[in-house]
């Protein structure tokens, strides 16, 4: 019995060991060939060289290498099992092999070892992969495949079908052969190209005709696509340039076939530029396309490619002035208005925007491409978690090829619409600042005064003459303007923006929200914001924050508690505008700085306002006398009124195509006050009324006659567009 289980134990032992020499074949898959499957297959390569051919032999006599030939192997199935499979030196014999195997150091002297496959399509045996055991081969392959990625000087003893990297590099490849002075080594480097030649011919000739013709076939791009080269294409609909990486044929989501073309473009964080990786796909095609037709061409192949070249360059310069945090006009046909003011900063934008986190970028070598050991290392941009920490930019000058490689887009925030976005840098210009700023404003002269000498302080956040007893506290300046709707109040925060040239963040109390949370989370994000850019930040209607605590209000007590204490540490100049306020918290009366009534106008007011609108028309577009003005003045309009009726009587005059006149004006003016007439005694009441209730609930609601004026307007453009 002992004898038996002895007998057993050996064979399993044996039928183990058996398995340990049998691997899964090798697969070419045509659509998957990218670098990761070209490491799985090289691993595999080795493990048949390791398990599949024998074990080690103790005489050492051959180096490894050495031998000036070409070793072929062929991949056949063991005798007696269809699914089992061998590497042979010689082609099978029925089912069985047709000589004994030799030894792995054996197998390893020659300086190539070329594995077969049969290709039952074909029926007959293609080489499959290619080992090279050659020292003298690799060292000239280090040279002639530096940079290609997916590769490493450690990995160039191993080489799978279709063999990419050699199609791609096949010129340099044989100038090498022609220029190698060392006899044995040319030698070495002869056997491989011609083992490699026979296999390499179809792809070789089809590349060719594709670079001589223009025209390539989709199944024939991975040739044309050469890793390290330049690619242009138009992702998101801007004209682009990338560091060619790889391409492999993929499915999207929706089923739809495509070359994904994987490429480096530069790119900038708010703090360094570096190269961030990008798919560019070119979906499956019939025949034959022209270069110029793809979506993605490389650019040595593109007919255009001296055009494209120098545009993208110049273009890369405009990126490279556009780093940093800069304040500029934005207009374009899809812009909502021309010259909208956006404040680009990608850090930002990275950080508040929640629309992506810091991107994970390459390092740039001096030409703004990958090196062998920085394809390793990669850095996160997290490094900018604290959006505050005092960490410096690195604003080092682009080179051409780098500028080549810069992102169509910048990253920017649109001050007026609060919303963030990715622009055309092309469509960035200098903001046309006023020069009459404060000269237009319609103010009384000593308070004018007052107010450009606080604004025109410099460095308000080091001034010691603002700072407080306790550090932090009170370097901001807070001005309260309050009054009717019309009489100046947004201007006057407009005018010391446009005065300072800096942003003007503007909030309106809705936007806010309504409880203490929603309050104070979207504070802290402009107060942030405004303190960064160095903006003004306007607030408008803040009566709903200011108005005294009552013990039967705790809800409103809340809000008024977190807007001081977020009031209090601002570091910048905050403008509060309300049209009435019945009771300010006595909290606020100390932390104000400057606190501006506005009165209704007065038809002296009036008339400056008519005279301000007026000036910055040009004087071909206006007819208006200085009597038509003292005329407009007698109408108890405020500012926005008037704007209003300017603005509606301008298209009534464009129509015509006259100049702007009385008789537009009047036309509007009049329409107004018969909108007004037709409101019946029954309705204000009811509005009255609707004013009473809104104030028991602590939410004032305002009549304001503008909006039939507008109302007007937009009725009066209808009929005229009609």
């Amino acid at each position: 019995m002992a004898t038996k289980i002895l007998f057993l134990l050996f064979l399993v032992s044996f039928c183990a060991l058996a398995t340990s020499f049998v691997d899964e074949p090798f697969y070419y898959d045509h659509y998957n060939d990218d670098e990761y499957i070209d490491r799985v297959k090289r691993s595999q390569h080795r493990s048949f060289l390791r398990d599949g051919l024998g074990t080690e032999s103790l005489d050492d006599a051959v180096d490894k290498g050495n031998i000036c030939e070409v070793k072929n192997l062929y991949h056949v199935p063991v005798a007696g099992h269809s699914n089992t499979f061998h590497w042979a030196e010689t082609l099978p014999v029925g089912m069985g092999l047709g000589d004994k195997w030799k030894t792995k150091k054996e197998r390893e002297a020659f300086a190539i070892v070329q594995f077969y496959k049969h290709d039952d399509s074909e029926k007959q045996w293609i080489t499959n992969s290619i080992q090279i055991n050659s020292a003298k081969v690799q060292r000239v392959l280090e040279k002639v495949l530096e940079g290609y990625p997916g590769l490493t000087q450690h990995e160039l003893d191993a080489f799978s079908v279709p063999f990419h990297p050699f199609v791609h590099r096949w010129e340099t490849f044989n100038e090498k052969i022609e220029r190698e002075k060392d006899k044995e080594t040319r030698a070495h480097l002869e056997l491989l190209r011609d083992a490699l030649a026979p296999r390499l011919l179809d792809n070789l000739t089809r590349a060719d005709e594709a670079r001589s013709t223009g025209h390539v076939a989709w199944l024939d791009l991975p040739l044309v696509f050469k890793p390290e080269e330049t690619a242009v294409g138009s992702p998101n609909g801007f004209r682009a340039a990338g560091t060619i990486r790889r391409g492999e044929y993929r499915v999207d989501r929706y089923g739809k076939k495509y070359f994904g073309v994987m490429v480096d473009v530069l790119d900038w964080d708010g703090r360094r530029c570096g190269l961030m990786a990008q798919e560019w796909p070119i979906y499956e095609y019939r025949g034959l396309r022209a270069f110029s037709a793809l979506n993605v061409a490389p650019l040595e192949l593109h007919p255009d490619k001296e055009i494209l070249r120098s545009s993208l360059i110049q273009r890369g310069r405009v990126f490279e002035r556009l780093r940093g945090q800069q304040f500029m006009a934005y207009t374009d046909e899809h812009a909502e208005r021309i010259n909208e003011r956006t404040m680009i900063d990608a850090r930002a934008y990275h950080k508040f925007s929640q629309k992506e986190g810091f991107p994970e970028f390459a390092a740039l070598d001096e030409i703004g491409h990958l090196t062998w050991d920085q394809s390793r290392n990669r850095y996160s941009s997290l490094y900018m978690e604290h959006f505050s920490s005092p960490m410096g930019v690195d604003l080092t000058p682009l080179t051409d090829e780098q500028c080549l490689l810069a992102v169509p887009t910048v990253k920017s925030f649109n001050i007026e619409t609060k919303k963030w976005m990715k622009q055309d840098l092309t469509k960035f210009h200098e903001i046309p600042w006023s020069k009459n700023a404060f000269e237009d404003l319609v103010l009384d002269p000593d308070e004018k005064d007052l107010l450009i000498a606080l604004v025109d302080r410099e460095e308000l956040v080091s001034t010691k003459a603002f700072d407080d007893f306790i550090a932090g506290k009170g370097q901001g300046i807070v001005m309260l303007l309050s009054g009717p709707p019309g009489v100046g109040k947004t201007l006057t925060a407009e005018s010391v923006a446009e005065h300072l040239k800096r942003p003007l963040f503007r909030v309106g109390a809705g936007e806010l929200g309504i409880t203490a949370h929603s309050v104070e989370r979207y504070l802290e994000t402009a107060l942030k914001l405004c303190a960064h850019w160095g903006a003004v930040l306007l607030i408008d209607e803040a009566d709903v924050f200011m108005e005294a605590r009552s013990a039967d209000n705790l809800q409103r007590n809340e809000l008024v508690s977190v807007f001081l204490r977020h009031l209090e540490y601002y570091r910048g100049i905050m403008i509060l505008t309300t049209n009435r306020l019945r009771s300010l918290d006595s909290a606020f009366e100390s932390r104000i700085d400057i606190s501006l009534p506005y009165d209704p106008l007065t038809e002296e007011d009036r008339r400056l306002v008519w005279r301000n609108f007026f000036h910055a028309f040009d004087a071909e577009d206006l007819d208006i006398e200085e009597d038509d003005i003292t005329e407009l003045a007698k109408w108890d309009f405020n500012g926005r009124q008037i704007k209003s009726a300017i603005k509606t009587a301008r298209i009534l005059a464009a129509k015509k195509q006259q100049p702007l006149n009385k008789t537009h004006l009047s036309v509007v003016l009049n329409l107004r006050a018969k909108a007004l007439k037709t409101m019946d005694e029954d309705n204000a009441k009811v509005a009255f009324r609707g004013t009473e209730i809104q104030e028991s609930q602590e939410q004032p609601l305002r009549i304001d006659s503008c909006c039939y004026l507008e109302d007007v307007g937009v009725r009066l453009s209808k009929s005229l567009s009609g």
